[in-house]
């Protein structure tokens, strides 16, 4: 019977995307935590217009922060999406307005071709939702640092380091999440978002590119940072206090995320 059969869709639907989930868990992702915050931050800054925009394109995953998970979830599935989650340029490429796809990367072309299909009310509403998704998320990825990391290594995948103890990990995992799990050990579940709040406060005011390539060299621009080590692969052993240094970047770059998604969002539908 109909009414029968409309609740197997949707728990089908939500047994494919924990599926989806399972097999994405060791994909590499900016961490889960990062990626929620963005989007249930930004949310938060949407207005009226915006909220009454992003609402039905979101409903399937229940929120903002769910929905900015799934880009990753379908890697495994949609393996012609995995180059729209970084640019990768070498050491004699800084500026990330020349990155190219797919030489370098498509994470800055996927993202200003989700925000035309979100833009087109020509666009099936299918379309629209998987944009909505993608962009929220691809925003996330923009602002972690190896994501805009060298070819040679996958953005610091084959950068490998060793903990204090022994355990090995790499750069791009160790800022992933390994920095914010420390972060929650020493300080609790709260305070990372306690202080990304409060760095939205500071920051929600000030101007803001509205390109996304910008955003890349800000994000460029950290990954070389002496502190953090990438830089020729200087970085060989990961300390508690190198990880608690880089702290106040990570909340930094969540918040930022957060405010420049909101702002995105808010511009597009101002006149709706």
């Amino acid at each position: 019977c109909k009414s029968c059969w409309r609740p197997n869709i949707k728990i089908m639907k939500a047994i494919n995307f924990f599926l989806l989930f399972i097999v994405s868990i060791n994909l590499g992702a900016w961490w889960d935590t990062g990626h929620k915050m963005v989007c249930d931050e930004a949310y938060k800054l949407l207005s009226t217009d915006a909220l009454e925009q992003v609402d039905p394109l979101i409903e399937e995953h229940g929120s903002f922060g769910e929905a900015c998970l799934w880009a990753d979830w379908i890697k495994n599935d949609r393996k012609d999406t995995r180059s729209w989650h970084y640019i990768n340029l070498p050491d004699d490429q800084q500026d990330t307005y020349t990155a190219k796809c797919p030489e370098n990367g498509c994470l800055i072309a996927s993202y200003y071709q989700q925000l035309d299909i979100l833009k087109n009310s020509q666009a099936s509403f299918d379309l629209q939702e998987e944009a909505m998704w993608f962009i929220g998320h691809f925003v996330g990825d923009i602002h972690q640092p190896m994501h805009v990391g060298y070819p040679e290594d996958l953005g610091g995948n084959r950068h490998y380091l060793e903990f204090e103890k022994g355990k090995r990990t790499n750069m791009h995992k160790l800022w992933d999440g390994q920095i914010i799990e420390h972060m929650e050990f020493i300080h609790g579940k709260d305070y990372l978002l306690e202080n990304v709040r409060f760095k939205i406060e500071m920051f929600k005011d000030s101007k803001h590119s509205v390109e996304i390539e910008s955003w890349a060299q800000e994000t460029r621009d950290l990954a070389m940072q002496k502190s953090v080590g990438y830089k020729g692969n200087e970085l060989k052993f990961v300390t508690n206090q190198y990880m608690e240094s880089h702290f106040e970047i990570i909340q930094e770059r969540i918040a930022l995320g957060a405010i420049r998604l909101s702002k995105t969002l808010n511009r597009i539908y101002q006149d709706d």
